[in-house]
């Protein structure tokens, strides 16, 4: 395998400089926390086993592609509990939430 030049690696570092990933929960979160991110990668796994884009299913929930980013990213502070059961259930009208 080869790996990618010197001059290669700065460009994908200068691009991917003020891109923010996936946010992880830290060994604090509250219970509130926990729940949403479980929301959030509920709606995750719905995308990746439908094989569908973000466009697509912000177009399904009738929502913006701004959104389903924060979604994706779990950007739990963004979006509330109410709106992630929200989604959840217009994917999955049969859904069952437990709150241990």
């Amino acid at each position: 395998m080869r790996y990618p030049s010197k001059k290669k690696l700065k460009e994908m570092d200068e691009k991917l400089k003020n891109v923010e990933g996936t946010r992880m929960l830290g060994s604090n979160a509250t219970p509130s926390e926990k729940f949403r991110w479980e929301l959030c990668q509920s709606l995750v796994k719905y995308i990746v086993d439908s094989s569908i884009s973000q466009v697509e299913f912000a177009n399904m929930l009738g929502i913006d592609q701004a959104r389903v980013s924060e979604i994706v990213n779990h950007r739990i502070d963004k979006v509330s509990t109410d709106k992630l059961i929200a989604y959840n259930e217009q994917i999955d009208p049969n859904v069952v939430f437990k709150i241990a």
